[in-house]
């Protein structure tokens, strides 16, 4: 194998543990056992329940519809060899967004919250396809992520001196785990 193959393949590895989406309780325990897709869905839900407009839910519903549209895309186009690296960028530019606090407009934020969830359901789909399963898994992966992102929205919610030192310490978790994905 080459070089970029090699790593390719270890990127995968670190990022997607345990891709046996051979049903509907592997599909729902994916997101958990998944670094990427546990600390992105953790990330867009925090990032969405900053906002005090209608983003603080329409951000998490419309990742979860472009996901489902990345694993169509997933199952019909075949693999890209940029898809995991692009994924650990979405993970170490989450982190930076929630550490940095930046101010995004909203149509930047929709639009990169798209492009991320087109990401991750794209691997998600070429996974399900590579497996021969279907709709079962898929239906449990988007009730997790759905979880997960209503658990980000909830993390945002904590305005008192120690909740502002848990998003601290998960921005920081997330910058550190996307730049680890990206350099190994």
């Amino acid at each position: 194998l080459s070089i970029r193959r090699q790593r390719q393949m270890c990127i995968r590895d670190s990022a997607h543990p345990g891709h046996d989406m051979a049903n509907f309780a592997s599909g729902f325990s994916h997101p958990f056992t998944g670094i990427d897709h546990l600390l992105v869905m953790l990330a867009v839900g925090f990032w969405a329940g900053q906002s005090h407009s209608s983003a603080r839910w329409q951000v998490p519903m419309q990742f979860v519809m472009f996901m489902l549209g990345g694993v169509a895309l997933g199952a019909m186009i075949p693999g890209l060899a940029f898809i995991e690296v692009a994924i650990a960028v979405s993970v170490l530019a989450m982190g930076l967004v929630i550490l940095l606090n930046t101010s995004v407009n909203r149509v930047w934020q929709l639009l990169l919250t798209a492009v991320f969830a087109l990401l991750h359901g794209f691997v998600h789909g070429q996974e399900l396809v590579a497996a021969g399963n279907g709709m079962a898994a898929v239906v449990g992966m988007l009730l997790a992520t759905m979880i997960l992102l209503g658990l980000g929205v909830y993390l945002a919610s904590f305005k008192n001196q120690l909740g502002l030192l848990l998003q601290r310490g998960f921005a920081a978790l997330l910058t550190l785990s996307g730049a680890y994905l990206l350099i190994m």
